[in-house]
């Protein structure tokens, strides 16, 4: 396997920096074909206390680096009093994307880089007036821009980088804009594949989507800047598939959370008032890069809503390490906030002449009938629904127009344990001690599976029970539970709990450290299992993975595996039944955006290769999570015929 690109792992750690993005403006001195944002235009500037108080909030829930955006947030007439506020509540780092208009002027340029301004990002969509200013909607705005890029470059003080929005429009010129402001002594360059939001859909769908194989010549000139000295690429929004041979610039999947914060509202929408996202249509989702995560929720909703899962996952720390939920974008809660009304009202009418729906509905409308007909109609205005589209959840009909999902439970895990009598509870614990005391929690989950930190106090447990009370093959049970499964990571772990000859799957997870112990083995012991891990970091599967293909060319045994594809397998994986993952669900027992988000990219995210349409196993398949293919490539997917 090669080694990552340097770039890479500074790029990780820029991508787990703690951001704060917050909105000045709903306004911009541009009109850009591809905004995603243009719907919550309407010329005004954002309160400035309410732009206060989110600076400080994002700084004391610990954000380090301070993101101003709009619309265009320079127009605010207290851009630069953010700033120095952003400064004196002690943001590491203050940024802001904008089109660099203003900055042309230098004594605006100079009181903000004076504040505080430590980094500006540029958005420039092509490499010369004609192209950009054609696609920004503005005459004159490239020649601003540009003067506001020397000027910021000829300073010195700040990082200046540029983004792009590539699309049908400027893809063929891409390597030269690359080429055009590298000359000019940009070094680094964010490259964001065009997204069916805001009017780049309502308006540019049929001029601004391009088919990316077809451009891949073009898109690979662009992406090879990135092998450059001293050169960042960085790729936001690509689809990963069309990324081999680049497969290190796949944004990192840890950025999935800052794009759900901007949307949070209508997530919530849909996860607590069960009101689908109105973007969600086949036609629409192939070109945004948030189907794998949209998809899968719509799964975990269905697997939640049904209580259909056989193994309830369980994690002591996961409260620790759950997304701090902070920000949010004030446009997103708008337009929540809108629809929420108009379905509501939607509600109440189809209810029939009593005008409001049940009283025990948590989603009662509180008006008359000829009150919600008025807010239906404004809310529409506001907010319109989507058209028809493919749902992947059944549908309860509340109405003609108004598609209404599952019912959204609310359980702890130990109440859904409880409703939904799994067959095995999956711990995951420090060690035993701990695995025992919540395992006592859900008493109506008759099997377990343990995964510690620290196996040794299991170890030891095991020993004593194989030595004195326990007879070969008779289960095992721990906490009054049968023991089913051991998932350790150490080999030594391994082969100790296998010499025991017990009744339990011993679960090795694939590693540069395992390595060495299985191609040793003459026999596979019975009950070993393999699986590949999900990496939470790039550098870590980069550190940790060993190299799948030539280890199971050489490691014949036919053992169980699990999560490694049959083209590398060189036969069918294992399957594991299904898993509801409790780490989803927030303190009131609903599934939460960002748990969910967080288990989503940690274990949820796979992806395949291009070439896998051709594979007999393809429809079955998820491929390899995301950091497996950043780390290593998708050269191990081989079609099998």
């Amino acid at each position: 396997m090669d080694a990552l690109p340097a770039t890479a792992v500074q790029h990780e750690e820029a991508a787990h920096e703690r951001r704060n993005w917050v909105r000045l403006t709903f306004d911009c001195n541009d009109r850009c074909v591809f905004c995603l944002d243009a719907h919550t235009h309407d010329g005004t500037n954002r309160d400035r206390d309410e732009i206060k108080a989110q600076i400080l909030d994002g700084r004391r829930r610990g954000a380090t680096r301070l993101i101003l955006s709009g619309g265009e947030p320079t127009i605010h007439p207290n851009f630069v009093d953010f700033v120095r506020l952003g400064r004196r509540a002690g943001y590491r780092k203050i940024q802001t994307v904008t089109n660099g208009r203003m900055f042309a002027y230098p004594a605006f340029l100079r009181a903000a880089l004076d504040a505080g301004l430590s980094e500006i990002t540029f958005s420039i969509h092509g490499p010369n007036a004609r192209i950009h200013d054609a696609l920004v909607g503005t005459k004159g705005a490239f020649d601003e821009e540009v003067k506001g890029l020397q000027g910021a470059l000829a300073d010195g003080r700040p990082v200046v980088n540029i983004d792009v929005c590539v699309n049908r429009g400027n893809v063929k010129q891409l390597p030269e804009l690359m080429a055009t402001f590298t000359a000019m002594g940009v070094r680094e360059f964010d490259l964001l594949h065009v997204i069916p939001f805001g009017r780049a859909y309502s308006e540019g769908r049929e001029i601004l989507f391009y088919d990316l194989e077809a451009m891949r010549p073009y898109l690979l000139e662009a992406f090879a800047y990135a092998r450059k000295p001293g050169i960042h690429v960085w790729l936001n929004r690509f689809p990963p598939q069309h990324l081999e041979g680049f497969e290190d610039l796949i944004q990192d999947p840890h950025k999935l959370i800052e794009e759900v914060r901007g949307r949070k509202e209508e997530y919530a929408l849909l996860l607590e008032h069960d009101i689908p996202l109105d973007c969600r249509a086949p036609e629409r989702c192939k070109h945004c890069y948030l189907q794998p995560l949209c998809d899968r929720l719509d799964d975990v909703r269905a697997d939640l809503a049904g209580q259909a899962f056989a193994v309830l996952r369980v994690d002591a720390g996961a409260d620790r390490h759950a997304p701090v939920a902070y920000g949010g974008d004030p446009a997103s809660r708008q337009h929540a906030a809108a629809r929420l009304r108009r379905v509501l009202a939607e509600r109440a009418l189809a209810a029939g002449p009593s005008g409001h729906v049940p009283e025990d509905s948590e989603d009662a409308w509180a008006g008359t009938a000829d009150e919600a007909a008025a807010a239906m109609a404004e809310a529409r205005a506001a907010a319109p629904l989507a058209p028809p589209r493919r749902i992947r959840l059944p549908l309860l009909g509340a109405g003609p127009s108004l598609p209404a999902a599952p019912a959204r439970p609310r359980l702890d895990a130990r109440a859904l344990a409880a409703a939904a009598k799994p067959r095995a509870l999956w711990l995951l614990a420090p060690d035993l001690a701990a695995a025992e005391a919540l395992a006592a929690e859900f008493p109506d989950v008759p099997e377990l599976e343990l995964e510690l930190a620290d196996p040794a106090a299991l170890l030891a447990r095991l020993s004593d029970m194989s030595a004195t009370s326990c007879p070969e093959g008779q289960p095992i049970t721990i906490a009054g539970k049968r023991l089913a499964r051991v998932v350790v990571a150490d080999p030594a772990a391994a082969a100790a709990l296998l010499d025991l000859n017990l009744d339990l799957d011993v679960v090795l997870l694939l590693s540069r450290a395992a390595e060495p112990w299985l191609l040793a083995l003459d026999r596979a012991p019975p009950r070993l299992v393999l699986r590949q891990p999900a990496r939470e970091r790039l550098t870590e599967s980069a550190e940790l993975d060993l190299d799948l293909v030539p280890f199971f060319a050489a490691f014949r045994h036919p053992v169980p595996v699990e999560a490694v594809p049959a083209c590398v397998l060189g036969r069918p994986p294992r399957e594991r039944p299904s898993v509801f993952d409790a780490a989803q669900l927030g303190p009131d027992g609903g599934l939460e955006i960002f748990r969910y988000a967080r288990r989503f990219i940690d274990d949820g995210f796979h992806v395949k290769s291009l070439r896998c349409k051709t594979c007999s196993y393809d429809h079955g398949c998820k491929g390899m999570h995301i950091n497996y293919v950043r780390a290593h490539g998708f050269a191990a997917m081989r079609p099998v015929p």
